[in-house]
């Protein structure tokens, strides 16, 4: 019963909430709202204030819902509007996803910065090696991620543990050191000799040890096109009142079909309708029809199914919550004996320092944070991490729990919702400021200390405006590790993270008022942007200003700062006959007062495509669009109040990934696509933008094979360009239709501006791997992770091991380290574990 009552509440939410903004006729044809929705932060000047923000906003919200349940019955039971929704667990680290300035100019120098795109040299001179870094946006703006190399050793984010291998020479190569981390590691940063490691943990023994009870975990439920039907709480599994079944998230949702009362006499939701093509995938990243399959695979109805099972161990976690209802305690995380009582959990993000300085690494300090670890970034000894959830306020209700059969009028439907909107009123008018507020904790030893927040570090938008949610900025300096870590707080997520030197930069999507019953779905498609100052003091951004552009971004990349300047490449929904289209926008904005104001912007670019790739160097923009073909477009930015397109180039596919390529060239990696814009097979490309006016694709490469993807596509830090010897290393998984054979390698080419593309050839790690027997299934995968170069060697990394070979001789393994099989590697019927096979020799003989 109770659960019923539930499910129903949530879909009935979900449901009216696709009416989050009306139909619009006066929208302007770029898709931006006809009337002002600001995105300006005020920030909060005393705790009595903030509360007051805080239940303002909530209220609004609240408000706003309760008013679309009532006008979505106006006729009986007829909920109006269609559509599909996303879960956004913004309580569970690991959550939202995805995916930084100036970005050089094409034809300057690879960096020899730490955290640069090109080679770098080892800090002990001498003969220091050459080295390939972590590929990131903008030149000494580190990125974190699970493989960095200081050119003499190699760090590994493997499994539950951190280790470090003795790298150059390369026929050295062996572990020299590991050491476990708490909960399941997602990424680092290595400075000096120093660690940082971001985990998902289970915070129960945390809460316990700080004496805090730990809060129910929090739900933001984002609906598609960026909609927001509203937010609800689920107790801690294990707690105390916890029920037997605690409700779920539908997968979709709408549709105008009125439900039905159950056996039990209770509403019950129908099923969902299909998602919105055009709904953000659950990273933050929009996605479409005309996307690769979330396998990287090509576009094809007949493409292989993801049948790796569980997620990768080493990938960031997945937004559902573990533990409830008796499910499996989440990887790295032991379920306790039966006679330890219930277990609990409740997640938290951690990040742990570590120190190289002896040798083998060693804790020195562990900070635990309420919220998803995002993204971050490194300038120097300045660490930057973005957080999302953490928000919380009193759990409200958007069904009223005793109704158990429809009414026989709309106004007897009114009264019920009217009813309920008192009730949600007088909680969160009677909820104290501590019910909003996250928790943060440090660890010393068996201490653990909860670290109070500061009210004047919380930024609040207008009431109603942006997403539920909260976003946490947490810096913390490397040099000065006894400092409190400096926290700067957003009401209201955020999905995407840019970083210059001088300038941080958040962007959500925005959230609508519901609309009136009757009327047809409509995208709220607005982009909240926020700038924070790194400069004045580095160790706690200061909030400047905040603007908002009509569509969605793509990732990362579609953000770039230039002489204080941000440029935004976004894809709007625009209404069109006899259905909505898309338009897509580079807008310019520029901080005058508080707010981000457009100071120029090229529009209606590609009606009806949308943006696969974008990149910004200095005055130049390059943006990549995709229906049938792959329109490159260049744009002059010399000028921010009049940028315009110079130069088209329409070719078939579309690339997803810029590089920038010596003087005046771009590398790219993508899809290729048939005459009639058919995604076919992975494609390498060069393009001479020398000329803007009159951009051209020098080379290309495909890799055959329909099934063929490669990690590189969507993350760029899979992507390594050696600059210092002109080689492309990206990872690489085939899949064989006849035999059902999957392969995994790290791909090899030679790139050269006159003479294309060279394959080297490839390493394979199958030979780290046995064939899981009958009835097991993978919980990761034998997939290559990763390549990068010391000197004239590729290092290739899985979760087998490590392989180091000569770029002369990819046939023959120079040396090869075998690392332990990840925990819960294959899961088979009888419970037991299948361990990789015996690390190859080095003649690359078994």
């Amino acid at each position: 019963m109770r659960t019923h009552r539930a499910l129903s509440s949530l879909w009935l939410l979900f449901a009216t909430g696709l009416l989050a903004a009306g139909c619009d006729p006066e929208s302007p044809p770029d898709g931006s709202p006809s009337g002002s929705q600001s995105a300006a932060l005020q920030r909060a000047q005393s705790c009595e204030d903030l509360e007051a923000l805080l239940k303002q906003d909530a209220l609004t919200k609240m408000n706003a819902q309760i008013d679309a349940m009532i006008a979505s019955y106006a006729v009986y039971g007829e909920i109006r509007g269609g559509g599909g929704v996303i879960g956004v667990d913004n309580g569970v680290p690991g959550g939202v996803g995805a995916t930084p300035d100036q970005g050089a100019d094409p034809s300057a120098p690879a960096p020899a910065a730490p955290g640069g795109e090109g080679a770098g040299a080892a800090d002990d001179g001498g003969g220091a090696p050459t080295y390939s870094e972590t590929n990131t946006q903008v030149a000494g703006v580190d990125e974190a991620d699970i493989v960095k190399t200081d050119g003499n050793n190699i760090y590994v984010l493997h499994g539950q543990s951190f280790y470090t291998l003795a790298a150059w020479p390369a026929s050295s190569l062996a572990v020299g050191s590991s050491l476990a981390i708490e909960g399941q590691p997602l990424e680092m940063f290595v400075a000096d000799d120093k660690v940082v490691v971001y985990s998902d943990v289970n915070g129960a023994s945390i809460y316990e040890r700080a004496g805090v009870e730990p809060r129910p975990v929090y739900y933001d439920y984002v609906l598609v096109d960026s909609m927001v039907g509203g937010g609800v709480a689920r107790p801690v599994p294990g707690g105390g009142g916890v029920p037997d079944e605690a409700p779920e998230a539908p997968a979709s949702g709408g549709g105008s079909t009125p439900m039905e009362p159950s056996d039990s006499d209770e509403p019950v939701p129908p099923d969902g309708g299909a998602d919105d093509p055009d709904a953000p995938a659950s990273d933050g990243e929009p996605t479409d029809p005309d996307a690769p399959a979330n396998d990287g695979g090509a576009d094809d109805p007949d493409a292989p199914a993801n049948d790796g099972g569980a997620d990768d161990p080493d990938a960031p976690a997945s937004d559902a919550p573990g533990g409830a209802g008796g499910d499996p305690p989440p990887v790295g995380e032991p379920a306790p004996d039966d006679a330890a009582g219930p277990w609990v959990y409740a997640p938290l993000t951690k990040l742990t320092v570590l120190s190289l300085a002896g040798g083998a690494p060693s804790v020195i300090k562990e900070l635990y944070f309420e919220g998803s670890y995002t993204s971050a970034r490194r300038a120097g000894e300045d660490v930057r991490t973005v957080l999302n959830g953490g928000a919380h306020g009193p759990a409200l209700a958007y069904w009223p729990e005793s109704l158990v059969e429809y009414p026989g009028t709309a106004e007897a439907w009114a009264a019920a919702f009217e009813q309920l909107r008192a009730e949600n009123t007088a909680i969160i008018e009677a909820a104290p400021l501590s019910t909003w507020l996250p928790y943060r904790f440090e660890k010393e030893g068996d201490t653990v200390t909860e670290l109070g927040a500061s009210c004047a570090d919380f930024y609040v938008p207008g009431a109603g405006t942006t997403s539920y949610g909260l976003t946490q900025i947490e810096s913390i300096d490397l040099g000065d590790l006894d400092e409190t870590p400096a926290s700067t707080s957003i009401i209201g997520a955020t999905d995407t993270v840019y970083s210059s030197h001088d300038a941080l930069y958040v962007a959500a999507r925005g959230w609508r008022e519901p609309g009136a019953a009757g009327e047809p779905f409509v995208a709220s498609d607005v982009t909240h942007l926020h700038k924070f100052d790194l400069t004045t003091d580095p160790s706690q951004p200061r909030y400047v200003a905040s603007g908002s552009v009509p569509g969605h971004i793509l990732n990362q990349f579609s953000l770039d700062e230039h002489d204080g300047k941000l440029r935004v490449a976004t894809t709007a929904m625009v209404p069109a006959e006899p259905s909505w289209t898309t338009s897509n926008s580079v807008f310019v904005l520029e901080a005058q007062g508080a707010e981000l104001a457009r100071v120029g912007a090229v529009t209606d670019l590609a009606p009806g495509e949308h943006i696969r790739s974008a990149r910004f160097f200095g005055d130049r923009g390059y943006v990549v669009t995709f229906l049938q073909v792959d329109p490159l477009f260049v744009l002059d930015l010399s000028d921010p109040a009049a940028p315009s397109v110079t130069g088209e180039l329409k070719i078939p596919g579309f690339s997803e990934y810029l590089h920038p390529l010596g003087d005046g060239h771009l590398l790219a990696i993508g899809r290729d696509a048939d005459e009639d814009g058919r995604v076919t097979g992975l494609a390498l490309q060069i393009f001479d933008v020398t000329d803007p006016s009159a951009p051209a694709q020098v080379h290309k490469e495909t890799i055959e094979g329909p099934y063929a993807s490669s990690e590189a596509e969507h993350n760029h830090k899979a992507f390594t360009y050696y600059g210092e010897r002109g080689v492309l290393a990206f990872p690489l998984v085939s899949y064989d239709v006849e035999t059902g054979a999957v392969a995994s390698t790290l791909e090899l080419f030679d790139v050269d501006i006159e003479d294309g593309f060279s394959r080297l050839g490839a390493v394979d790690h199958s030979g780290f791997f046995t064939t899981p027997t009958s009835g097991c299934y993978y919980y990761g995968s034998a997939d290559v992770r990763r390549g990068l170069f010391i000197e004239d060697h590729v290092y290739s990394i899985s979760h087998g091991g490590v392989l180091v070979n000569a770029l002369d001789d990819l046939a023959t393994p120079v040396a090869s380290v075998a690392l332990p099989a990840p925990e819960t590697w294959y899961a088979c019927g009888d419970g037991g574990v299948a361990e990789p096979a015996p690390m190859p020799a080095p003649d690359g003989r078994e």
